[in-house]
């Protein structure tokens, strides 16, 4: 060992004890390992930025905890770096300058590429590793950033400073480890070459993964005031409704005006409350969770590095958001900014989440223009700086566990921002957030029932403490397949480079787009869809007559419908339980979610009271994945045996439907594949029988046709909505027409007579926007003649359908619904004359 190499080393064991006291890091991922297939095997070498003792250091004691190589210090008089060998990019920093970039890490790499290309058995990897301390991004102009920006680049005293202040705030990131042995890097080349290439490579990376992790810099808050104000696009509004002529207030009013809504609107984002709501929400989440468990998160974090990523969560709880940012900052990622209705800005939760990155917005901004163009330019300055966005485009959490239809205002605006131009492109990444058990669940009971949603103030703030005496499960963070903006444009062959950036001057093709981006991310949401105990318990039970079963039939049901979704895969990015039916009720007993009567029969598992309406928001969550089986096995309800064709004919009629309320994912046209898929899982369950061209069902004593019967259940509520508008449509004699505002009002109510009826305890069995939609698709594939001027009538089709969907209906359900509709009609609730239509329906 030379004389520096031996310095090196007693530097390290010095800085051992101080380390030990002041530092706790953390890593992110945090199994490196499996993310990047990392061993013990691997010859490792770990590439710093800069160099540093104390990252050394840390890495030593990352290696032993992670039984990998263990981080030292490079030794240039040996022939190839030994394994775990640190390489920095640039030299140490001094008190007056600094840091300088260091040659000699190439020359390292070029030992080892001859290493490499001499030993092509041995896996050689350079490893990438970032530290941060604080995660502080800064202000553009900041003095003190100077001294404690980096503990790596800065110099000794600085390294005191951070040591001292943001010890317990460290963060080890591995990066993409570069494979000597890949494809990519031609060993025949002249190594040097190669070497040089590779360094600039790192470069890049950690220029990138530092504004991924930490974020861009921030502007001081009366510059960003300012800028906004004097923004060309603010300016132009204000010119123009100074040209008007009607509006009395000077141009510098309404300047101050604009300034009070950047106020109003704008995050006034604090590391500091990032690092307190962290701590808070880790003692929270640890009392109430069972865990955070995070899925498909490594697409993510290469693509934050290169793109200007923009969030989009379903919306099921006030605590999405915090779960979210939480999760994404121990994860390594800078945490987003936040669009937040403007009923969540009060004292004093308004100003925690601004500080944490919230910024508000109206619930509307029609006929304020002014406020739109703020808005506008502040949402552009965001993603032109590379700061993460998050919003919901549902626009409300959802009370049904449905996934809403979008409300497209906030993507219209995005789409806006990228027709001025940005410095990255827009990636919207889907993300699932499921409950096992969730905050808000009695507070949606009441709404299902009519109660009037309470305003969100300090007073149920307070209520919050006795929610947090609970146990709600686990939680599922699912990172969905992720959206490239300018791609969906350019493969609907949209030439929006040419198109207008005036806000106010939207292209013809922007409304249809917008619906269908909405629409193409609500079913990558759904794809990233986690089925748990919760949603699967309620999704078996809620399909008997009295919420109860046998508690053995229930775990076999269990084991049944997980097979059935391994076999026939929703997508790639939904996440299955690994554990057993058995293992599955017994934490949904745990939960108090269902309750178990003990009986010398056998026992039962039932749902009650209110759990039973509440139990309708689980199975809601994962309807769309077993929509289709459900579907399938309803076609067995009326016959004993069918063709594949005859199956389909069925599919081919109902899916829009489905596919348009569920937001499933398969288009049309594709949709035939899964259907043999799924009977070819039904099959080697036992549950259906292929003989020749037939597919038969299990006979009536077969214990699996009960299960049939039971999977066939999942889809009746659905079809029992469609039967009920189909049959208002078919009702209608031959001089009637319905409009369509009346065929959604009266179908809402036979839907809540057919409800009492027969104890449908389903609230949203008769929700408003259910019908709607229904009317829509109706109107949309032409199943309804529409003309202007008129009402809707049926079309030929659309008797076809309502057949066929009588056919999957029970008898006794098909009589009650005829008789409902029967009584409706004698109650003279329709009109028996024409009735115009009126201009709002027909742009609709």
């Amino acid at each position: 060992m030379s004389l520096s190499s031996g310095l090196k080393h007693f530097s390290l064991a010095l800085l051992r004890l101080p380390l030990k006291l002041l530092v706790r890091e953390k890593r992110a991922p945090t199994d490196p390992q499996a993310e990047f297939h990392l061993s013990s095997d691997d010859h490792i070498v770990y590439v710093l930025r800069t160099q540093s003792m104390t990252s050394i250091e840390l890495l030593r004691r990352q290696g032993v905890q992670l039984e990998l190589p263990v981080g030292k210090a490079t030794d240039q008089n040996l022939s190839i770096p030994a394994k775990g060998s640190c390489l920095f990019l640039n030299n140490r920093p001094s008190i007056f300058r600094r840091h300088k970039e260091n040659d000699a890490h190439k020359s390292s790499i070029v030992k080892l590429l001859k290493a490499q290309k001499a030993n092509p058995e041995i896996n050689y990897k350079l490893v990438p590793v970032s530290v941060y301390w604080g995660r502080n991004p800064g202000k553009e102009k900041s003095f003190l950033r100077y001294f404690i920006s980096s503990i790596e680049e800065s110099g000794y005293f600085g390294k005191f400073l951070i040591l001292l202040f943001s010890g317990r705030q460290c963060l080890l990131q591995y990066g993409q480890p570069i494979q000597l042995n890949s494809p990519d890097i031609n060993l025949d080349l002249e190594p040097f070459k190669n070497a040089h290439k590779i360094s600039r490579i790192l470069r890049v990376h950690f220029n990138r993964a530092w504004v991924a992790t930490v974020g861009p810099r921030t502007e001081n808050r009366r510059e960003l005031i300012d800028g906004i104000v004097a923004a060309d696009s603010v300016q132009q509004v204000i010119q123009r409704e100074q040209s008007k002529g009607k509006n009395k207030r000077s141009a510098a009013e309404m300047e101050k005006e604009a300034g009070k809504y950047v106020k109003e609107i704008a995050a006034n984002f604090s590391p500091r409350m990032i690092r307190f709501l962290s701590g808070l929400l880790t003692r929270v989440w640890y009392k109430i969770y069972a865990g955070i468990e995070v899925n498909n998160l490594r697409q993510v974090r290469q693509m934050a590095k290169d793109h200007e990523i923009i969030y989009v969560p379903c919306h099921r709880s006030h605590a999405d958001y915090l779960l979210l940012s939480y999760q994404l900052y121990h994860e390594g990622l800078a945490p987003p900014h936040i669009a937040a209705g403007i009923n969540l800005n009060f004292w004093p939760v308004g100003s925690i989440l601004r500080r944490g990155g919230a910024f508000f917005l109206r619930r509307s901004f029609r006929g304020n223009r002014l406020y739109t163009a703020v808005f506008n330019e502040y949402l552009y300055r965001l993603f032109n700086k590379g700061i993460p966005v998050e919003y919901f485009q549902e626009g409300g959490r959802s009370r049904t566990g449905r996934l809403l239809s979008p409300k497209t205002g906030m993507l219209a605006m995005t789409v806006q921002s990228l027709l001025r131009g940005l410095k990255k492109p827009i990636l919207f990444v889907p993300v699932y957030i499921g409950y096992e058990r969730m905050f808000e669940g009695k507070s949606y009971v009441g709404e299902l029932r009519g109660k009037r949603k309470q305003k969100e103030s300090f007073g149920q703030l307070l209520g919050v403490r006795k929610a947090l005496k609970r146990f709600y499960g686990k939680v599922y963070l699912n990172f969905g397949e992720p959206l490239n903006l300018q791609e969906f444009l350019q493969q609907r062959n949209i030439d929006w480079r040419d198109a207008s950036n005036n806000q106010e001057e939207r292209p013809e093709w922007m409304s249809n787009t917008v619906a269908e981006l909405g629409d193409e991310i609500n079913r990558r949401i759904n794809s990233a869809s986690s089925v748990n105990s919760i949603c699967l318990v309620s999704l078996s039970l809620l399909a008997t007559p009295r919420q109860a079963m046998d508690k053995n039939e229930l775990i076999s049901h269990l084991d049944m419908l997980i097979t059935l979704a391994k076999s026939a895969p929703y997508s790639d990015y939904t996440n299955l339980p690994q554990n057993s039916g058995q293992e599955l009720l017994q934490t949904a007993l745990k939960l108090g979610m269902v309750q178990e009567f003990t009986d010398p029969a056998g026992d039962v598992v039932f749902i009650e009271g209110d759990e039973a309406i509440l139990s309708t928001y689980y199975s809601n969550n994962i309807l769309h994945i077993y929509a289709l089986p459900s579907l399938i096995a309803a076609v067995f309800q009326r016959h004993d045996h069918v063709t594949r064709d005859e199956i389909k004919g069925y599919v081919k009629l109902i899916y829009p439907f489905l596919y348009q309320e569920l937001y499933i994912r398969w288009h049309r046209d594709d949709v035939s594949q899964q259907v043999d898929k799924i009977i070819e899982s039904l099959i080697s369950l036992g549950l259906l029988q292929e003989k020749g061209t037939k597919i038969h069902s299990a006979t009536d004593e077969d214990p699996n046709w009960s299960r049939l019967m039971t999977l066939a259940q999942a889809i009746q509520p659905a079809l029992q909505r469609y039967a009920i508008s189909l049959t208002m449509l078919h009702s209608l004699q031959d001089h009637e027409t319905l409009r369509r505002a009346e065929l959604e009002q009266e179908s809402q109510k036979l839907a809540q007579r057919i409800a009492a009826l027969h104890s449908i305890n389903a609230p949203e069995f008769f929700d408003k926007n259910l019908f709607k939609n229904l009317a829509k698709v109706l109107k949309d594939e032409g199943w309804v003649h529409h003309k202007e001027g008129s009402g809707m009538r049926p079309t030929q089709q659309c008797e076809t359908l309502y057949s066929a969907v009588l056919n999957l209906l029970s008898v006794p359900l098909q009589q009650g619904l005829q008789k409902a509709s029967r009584s409706l009609r004698q109650s003279k609730m329709l009109s028996p004359e024409p009735v115009v239509e009126d201009k709002a329906e027909e742009k609709s």
